[in-house]
């Protein structure tokens, strides 16, 4: 029998040590696939970007380009109802429409053909926003909150930063288009879910149709339906719809962003620029992905009555199913629940014992077969690259001394006769 070069006997330990050295390095996340490998199977959508996001974790359960920027076109107007509900307290105050309103009346504009002179309430103008698209209410009401419409919109720019968006940018309150009038279904998911956290919003956009009554300037009333089908009797129509917006330019093509709610899991879907019906098939497939594989449960940490926060896993998973690994800063304990390499919560306890939670769709953690290590870890890093320039100093040396003893003649034995 052939036995082994007694080089590879010399390597062979070294080899080993050196591959599960390699795969507890730390990696870039771009490595890792968007989703864990048993992550329910999603559909398909004919949209161009799409998201779908658990509103109170912002859990992402998909994404297609969600970060990229497209044109929002009327869905802006969430974030227009958002301020007004925000910064006007009284809903029947009474607006008196002016001529700032005459450039969005010329055809071809959505609008309720409101009149210089004419007076409607807050919560009429928010309907007429929210179902009729009005793209003169928009311009009216964001002239009374701001006092100008650069105003407005400095203060919806603002607003979008609080929320967390990092890719939107509004030039207007209607959603016209314009180069600098830009956005991300990432950002009108934040923009929506804190809509969706507003009663009146609710309330208001998720309403199928409104009657505004005559007024001071007209005899009859305006009967106003929601563009969302969704949300609007018919074929359709999903059950547990909450709220929703609508949106279509040339530039922007279908827009919609639209959130539902079924037990205790509430879902926004978001999807840009699609063709004819496609954003209504395209949310609908999104939502029975959403609300037929995944349910989101309580993860507790420092208090077993009360949970540190909520992890949207699918149905057959359990919370303690979940990695979990832990770093400390100098007043801060950061705990960071994963599965399957896929971050899910991060629970920080202010030490000694306030708890805040922050949910992440970026992956943070390398799982190996033996131990886990962050990513980014001032201490990690370096030392594994220490210890691998040893490991391959020591291989050098072995490699070296193994070849000099093959170059080296062998003494010949003496036969005794």
């Amino acid at each position: 029998m052939k036995q082994k070069h007694p080089i590879l006997k010399l390597l062979c330990p070294f080899l080993a040590l050196l591959l599960l050295l390699q795969t507890a390095l730390p990696v870039s996340a771009d490595t890792f696939p968007e989703f864990p490998e048993s992550w329910p199977k999603a559909p398909e959508i004919a949209s161009e970007t799409g998201i779908l996001m658990e509103a109170t974790t912002g859990q992402i359960l998909f994404d297609k380009g969600m970060d990229e920027i497209r044109y929002p076109a009327s869905t802006t107007k969430v974030m227009t109802a958002l301020l007004i509900l925000e910064n006007i307290e009284d809903l029947n105050e009474v607006i008196t429409f002016t001529d700032v309103i005459i450039p969005d009346l010329e055809p071809g504009n959505s609008t309720i053909d409101a009149k210089v002179g004419e007076q409607l309430t807050v919560e009429q103008c928010l309907y007429a926003i929210m179902l009729a698209s009005a793209n003169e209410v928009c311009t009216q009401m964001a002239v009374h909150v701001a006092g100008s419409v650069s105003n407005f919109t400095a203060m919806m720019n603002e607003r979008a930063a609080e929320l967390g968006c990092e890719n939107t940018h509004f030039v207007n309150a209607n959603g016209l288009p314009d180069p600098e009038h830009y956005t991300t279904a990432h950002d009108l998911a934040k923009i929506l879910a804190a809509a969706v956290s507003n009663e009146a919003f609710c309330k208001i956009a998720g309403s199928s149709a409104y009657t505004i009554p005559p007024t001071n300037m007209t005899d009859s009333a305006r009967n106003l339906s929601n563009t969302n089908a969704l949300i609007a009797d018919g074929d359709s129509h999903y059950e547990g719809i909450l709220a929703g917006k609508t949106g279509h330019t040339e530039a922007a093509r279908n827009t919609l962003v639209t959130a539902a709610r079924r037990e205790n899991l509430t879902l926004i879907c978001v999807v840009l620029r699609s063709e004819g019906k496609e954003r209504f098939t395209d949310t609908t497939a999104l939502f029975d992905y959403g609300f037929q594989n995944f349910h989101m449960e309580p993860v507790y940490w420092m208090d077993e009555e009360n949970p540190a926060g909520y992890a949207v896993l699918p149905k057959e998973v359990s919370p303690s199913s979940m990695a979990i690994s832990e770093e400390d800063t100098q007043d801060l304990r950061t705990r960071i629940y994963s599965y399957q390499g896929h971050e899910i919560l991060r629970v920080y306890a202010a030490l000694p014992m306030e708890v805040k939670t922050r949910t992440s769709s970026d992956m943070s953690l390398v799982k190996t077969g033996m131990f886990k290590i962050q990513i980014g870890s001032p201490i990690v890093f370096p030392v594994m690259i220490v210890l691998l320039a040893v490991l391959v100093m020591i291989l050098i040396v072995v490699i070296i001394k193994a070849v000099l003893d093959s170059k080296r003649p062998k003494k010949k034995k003496k036969r005794n006769i």
